[in-house]
């Protein structure tokens, strides 16, 4: 086994039962509470009458939340991920920029629960499964973290493990996260997510389950072969004789980060984004199937061979012909700005409901129509300096200030629009300048 010096990185035990993940979030409710009252009266005997969302959001609970859901990680984790990129612009800008930390690297678990996880999972002898393993991880985020290791053949690979608990606490987990966000005011009650909550707990199950990612993998990798780009994309193979419902073994490929890859060669800075907005139209319109999760993280570049690794296949979503067709309807309308064809498609595709007003119905025409607008601008657009985003979110607040007439689009959008949404911020923070409308062009007449 490897003994190299290990990273700086936190580590604490993941509660593995449910009564001990209930535990865990009770404890965090009485703490917010307990600071409540103290905050309250603080402020009390100054003379001070603070509104309670301004007690219920103060720095410490805020704080206090995301640091609980760090080190359960699991369902309760991925929920905040969730919840702070869908539903961002609903939410009190305060907790949406704490659960947003929630995309950065987990809390890691100690050397003898990982070890226990591997004796279930490869038997007592597991340590003489390979040649070499490194207990330090090279990456941990909400459902598993990834260690390096090699085969007595000599085969470099990437081995994630899963938390212990996590598949099983799913329901349980995401149902005492909502309720302690309701209950504590962190979550508007008004804010209706139960559509979003319940796609959460069958994505996590599909996520949850290695064996499903492997097959995944392989089939997303076929279907890869089509697009025109495929030799620019390194996707790594996998171990079938090492991988099981909690540990997947594959190959372990030298890469940077795109910012890194950016940094060291500025021309990637716009061939990158270029390259991932031409896969995502790929995967909807020609493959109708889409990695869904936008992490940065699920993407590293090689710069020896020159080619985009793509890590991360668990949020792989199928899409149905019928829904593509009307999406395309839908986003060929906004480009060409004919909101009547495109109130239809909307229609079809469930973004309305009886009791949607005619006013917030108008403003989510507006935000669809503003929202493509880098497809319909010739040339290269600007991402670095747009201010599109800003111009959404504003929009989106006419929407929030009344969001009992909100009415949550179907899962298939919502995963779908997190995917673009994280592609734009993507090239926004690289600063790239993409023709966007000459790559969209080549895929708006397949359908």
């Amino acid at each position: 086994m490897d003994d190299a010096k290990p990273k700086q990185r936190a580590s604490a035990a993941v509660p593995s039962s449910r009564l001990s993940r209930m535990a865990s979030l009770t404890g965090l409710a009485g703490r917010v509470a307990g600071n409540l009252v103290a905050d309250g009266s603080r402020h009390w005997l100054k003379g001070q009458r603070p509104a309670m969302s301004e007690l219920l959001l103060s720095a410490k609970n805020l704080e206090q939340v995301a640091a609980k859901l760090a080190r359960m990680r699991g369902a309760a984790m991925k929920l905040g991920q969730l919840i702070s990129m869908d539903s961002g612009a609903l939410l009190p800008p305060e907790l949406a920029n704490v659960l947003a930390r929630l995309r950065d690297d987990a809390v890691i678990m100690p050397a003898a629960q990982l070890v226990d996880v591997l004796e279930h999972n490869w038997g007592s002898n597991w340590d003489q499964t390979l040649a070499q393993f490194s207990f330090d991880p090279v990456a941990a985020a909400s459902i598993g973290q990834v260690h390096k290791g090699r085969t007595h053949a000599g085969r470099e690979l990437a081995i994630k493990i899963q938390y212990p608990g996590v598949r099983r606490s799913i329901d349980s987990d995401i149902d005492n996260v909502v309720s302690l966000l309701r209950l504590s005011g962190l979550l508007p009650r008004e804010l209706d997510i139960d559509p979003l909550v319940a796609e959460a707990k069958h994505q996590l199950y599909l996520e949850t389950d290695y064996l499903h990612e492997q097959q995944q993998l392989q089939e997303y990798a076929q279907a890869l072969q089509s697009f025109r780009h495929a030799g620019a994309l390194l996707i790594p193979g996998v171990d079938k004789a090492l991988t099981t419902e909690q540990i997947l073994c594959m190959d372990f490929v030298e890469g940077v980060s795109l910012i890194q890859a950016a940094e060291q060669k500025h021309a990637l800075r716009h061939e990158i984004p270029a390259l991932l907005l031409e896969l995502f139209f790929c995967e909807l319109f020609q493959l109708h199937r889409v990695q869904t999760d936008p992490n940065p993280a699920n993407y590293q570049y090689n710069l020896n061979s020159e080619q985009l690794v793509l890590l991360d296949f668990g949020a792989v979503r199928q899409f149905s012909s019928d829904f593509v067709r009307q999406y395309h309807r839908a986003i060929c309308a906004a480009t060409d700005r004919d909101t009547a064809t495109l109130a239809e498609a909307l229609e079809t595709l469930g973004f309305f409901s009886q009791r949607h007003d005619a006013a917030n119905r108008q403003v989510v025409l507006d935000i669809f129509v503003e929202a493509t607008e880098p497809l319909r601008t010739p040339g290269d657009y600007d991402f670095g300096r747009s201010d599109l985003a800003q111009r959404i979110h504003q929009r989106g607040m006419a929407i929030s200030s009344t969001p009992e007439a909100w009415h949550t689009p179907p899962a298939d959008v919502l995963f779908l629009h997190r995917k673009m949404g994280g592609l734009f911020m993507l090239a926004a923070q690289l600063g790239a300048s993409v023709d966007v409308h000459a790559i969209f062009s080549r895929y708006r007449e397949l359908l």
